[in-house]
């Protein structure tokens, strides 16, 4: 993307940032949460599975949520409006945007709004497919340790920015004439609003593209459940636990998250109980406690060394341990493929009774030229399924 010409609101902007005390410096984009040291280890695995930066961020300023675009403490609101604007009224539908949560990338994509993304904290080696996908974001200002030089967002003219609720930054993104909306979802209800809002900020055909993918999600779930009703007794419900990062900290996700939520619509039940959120750090210990019947890995765990005493876990005794398909995001996580998630958790919970990867992979191509705009090859489709990187 080249460098768009400064306009006179951002001159304006340029003025005010120059007149304060010193240099234009650099803006860090942050929030609270886990330790930094969980979020940002082993090639950003917590910030690539949808983590703010050093934080647990799917959920944003805790787990309240609130209905979009209004409200305190709601998960998706504006809460700057930008130069010349009100808080109802979005900007036009061409403004660059900078993207500060990892996640929100994927929804701008689904969008239409990829080549609009001029500043992104999402790095090529960690989101390979979504640099296949989208690679127009090679063009946009990169600061994967969350930190933007502001003469540099000025310059690029951005105008538009989605950050994480938690985000300390939004005050000064405003203070610049930047108008500022604060999303993040941590389930199905909260994306729904996140997209919804995003779209209406976006304008253009923002605002149909999200209706129809909102309709194919609620399909899809409506599926998942006349599925789960003609599953046979016997089936059950295989206990699974999901694993984001094996080291340097052991981290799995609990209740009240999005991975809950595919778990039990995929027919399983998650063995993490007395587990909270998403993210958390745990013991091996407490793994053998749990001792699930299903071990599901982020596609990143699974090549990262597993510790003492794992080959212990039913799971893995059984050979019910699966690597998840990570795309354009991981699909275990707060990404746009989650209704492909859905069906590949059900084939691999209840293999006997949902299609396998063939299915999937056409799937997959399908929803990859839908919904992103990108006409995926069936050997493309198969290295997503497997969570492997681009060829």
């Amino acid at each position: 993307m080249s460098k768009s010409p400064v306009s006179m609101p951002d001159a304006g902007r340029r003025g005010l940032l120059l007149g304060g005390a010193g240099a234009l410096g650099a803006l860090a984009l942050g929030g609270k949460g886990l330790p930094v040291q969980a979020a940002d280890t082993a090639g950003n695995a917590a910030a690539a599975a949808g983590a703010a930066p050093g934080a647990s961020a799917e959920a944003g300023a805790g787990s309240a949520v609130a209905a979009a675009g209004s409200g305190a403490g709601a998960s998706s609101r504006v809460v700057a409006a930008g130069a010349g604007h009100s808080l109802d009224t979005p900007l036009p539908p061409d403004v660059p945007i900078l993207n500060g949560w990892p996640a929100h990338a994927s929804v701008l994509i689904m969008l239409g709004a990829a080549r609009r993304i001029a500043a992104t904290v999402n790095q090529a080696k960690a989101h390979p497919w979504m640099y296949r996908v989208a690679p127009s974001l090679h063009d946009a200002l990169l600061a994967p340790d969350r930190t933007f030089v502001l003469e540099d967002l000025l310059e690029r003219n951005v105008q538009l920015a989605f950050v994480t609720p938690s985000d300390p930054t939004a005050d000064k993104l405003a203070s610049m004439g930047i108008r500022v909306v604060k999303t993040s979802f941590q389930d199905v209800a909260s994306m729904r609003e996140c997209i919804l809002l995003t779209a209406r900020e976006l304008g253009g055909e923002a605002p149909e593209r999200a209706r129809v993918y909102l309709d194919h999600l609620d399909r899809a779930l409506d599926g998942m459940k006349r599925w789960r009703a003609r599953l046979p007794a016997k089936a059950g419900q295989p206990r699974v636990l999901h694993i984001p990062q094996w080291t340097p900290t052991l981290l799995a996700d609990g209740e009240k998250t999005i991975i809950d939520e595919w778990i039990q619509a995929a027919g399983g039940r998650n063995a993490a109980t007395g587990l909270s959120g998403s993210l958390r750090p745990v013991t091996l210990e407490q793994l053998l406690a749990w001792d699930p019947d299903v071990l599901v890995e982020a596609a990143k765990a699974s090549r990262q060394k597993r510790p003492e005493g794992y080959a212990q876990l039913r799971a893995v005794r059984t050979q019910r341990v699966y690597t998840n398909p990570e795309g354009v995001f991981p699909w275990d996580r707060y990404g746009c493929e989650f209704p492909l998630q859905l069906r590949w958790a059900a084939s691999r919970l209840h293999p006997d009774a949902m299609p396998g990867d063939d299915d999937l992979a056409e799937r997959t191509q399908d929803f990859y030229q839908r919904f992103f705009g990108y006409r995926l090859e069936k050997a493309e489709a198969q290295r997503i399924l497997k969570g492997e990187q681009p060829a």
